[in-house]
């Protein structure tokens, strides 16, 4: 039995014209309807990565095996217009393409789908469990993307937990380019009393669940040249926080863009905007409302939470998109990358002095 995500596509019959179509007889004979009323419409769903962004390094078991299905259903796919380079080792795909095709399918197989699930598990619940105080170990590391980087080794810069506290951050002897830090995070309830805030968070959130854009993973080169990305009618959290933070400051508002992490076993990079209302910064952030609205377990009013309010797994930096969360220059013009892993909390220290066993 497959699962469909709450809020996916519903299936619908491909065009009778076109690539897809007249695969129709193939269709039938491998994986009929799930192939017919999910793969192919997703094929003509996805928005692909402009070709100048480009980078087709996945081979054909890679990406079935990203996506959960078979080589032979892919290689039907590429006829229907997926695209991919041909080589002389068959063909390529671009690693984003494959993911964004994942999402669209609605069938719950596909590595992005299955991450997005557990990330999205914050959404269900109810609200008060959003605020509670939680104490989180985490390991960060920071790496260059360039080969043989001979620049002074990347370091996490440290976190600026939201109303709560870096209860330690030490450099991870183990490990070079990691540190190890533990986080209290707290929520706070909050909401915009303008309409103009509001409309800001709910407008973009429109746009994404009437598919007139288009939610997708995209390459760092594109993520940084977020004007691009807009026109091409994609946006993921650091797109989507350009353009609120641009709206905002055209309407005469202070408004910033932050990055941090959604805490949990394996941290998920995230980026909001915020702007400041009567005093309080308030987070707008509306690409995680779309995203739980795309998950039957997650509450309702999640949507309205995220238009004002922080949620205890949101892990904050004081670094806006065009920052790094770690300190490094590279000569070679790498990019640096820092990941996130939950930890198990550290064992108690052993009693020492007068009254230990």
């Amino acid at each position: 039995m497959t699962s469909t995500l709450a809020g996916a596509p519903r299936p619908v019959a491909p065009r009778a014209a076109g690539p897809a179509a007249r695969l129709l007889p193939k269709a039938r004979a491998n994986g009929g309807d799930e192939l017919w009323y999910h793969w192919l419409p997703a094929v003509d769903r996805i928005i692909p990565v402009p070709d100048e962004y480009r980078s087709p390094r996945l081979d054909l078991a890679e990406a079935a095996r990203e996506l959960g299905t078979t080589e032979e259903l892919l290689e039907l796919l590429v006829g229907a217009g997926l695209p991919a380079a041909e080589t002389a080792d068959g063909p390529r795909f671009d690693y984003h393409d494959i993911m964004n095709l994942g999402l669209s399918t609605g069938l719950g197989r596909s590595l992005a789908e299955l991450g997005e699930r557990q990330c999205l598990r914050l959404a269900a619940g109810q609200p008060q469990a959003w605020l509670t105080e939680r104490t989180t170990r985490i390991r960060l590391t920071a790496t260059c993307s360039a080969p043989g980087c001979d620049g002074t080794p990347p370091l996490p810069a440290a976190p600026r937990p939201e109303g709560g506290r870096l209860d330690g951050f030490a450099a991870d002897p183990n490990e070079p380019g990691s540190v190890i830090a533990t986080v209290t995070t707290v929520g706070a309830a909050d909401a915009p009393r303008s309409e103009t805030v509001r409309r800001i968070h709910d407008d973009l959130l429109d746009l994404l669940l009437t598919g007139e854009y288009q939610y997708s993973w995209l390459p760092d080169a594109l993520r940084e040249r977020p004007a691009t990305a807009w026109e091409n009618r994609t946006v993921d959290c650091v797109i989507a926080a350009w353009r609120m933070r641009e709206q905002a400051r055209a309407a005469g508002l202070e408004a910033r863009t932050r990055r941090g992490f959604l805490l949990g076993l394996v941290g998920v990079e995230h980026a909001w905007t915020e702007v400041l209302e009567d005093g309080r910064w308030l987070p707008l952030d509306p690409v995680l409302a779309f995203l739980a609205s795309r998950h039957k377990a997650s509450n309702p009013d999640f949507s309205r939470f995220t238009c004002g309010s922080f949620h205890n797994r949101l892990l904050a930096w004081d670094r806006s998109i065009e920052q790094s969360l770690a300190d490094h220059t590279c000569p070679h013009g790498g990019r640096v990358r820092v990941d996130c892993r939950q930890l198990p909390p550290a064992p108690p220290s052993s009693p020492v002095g007068p009254g230990a066993p």
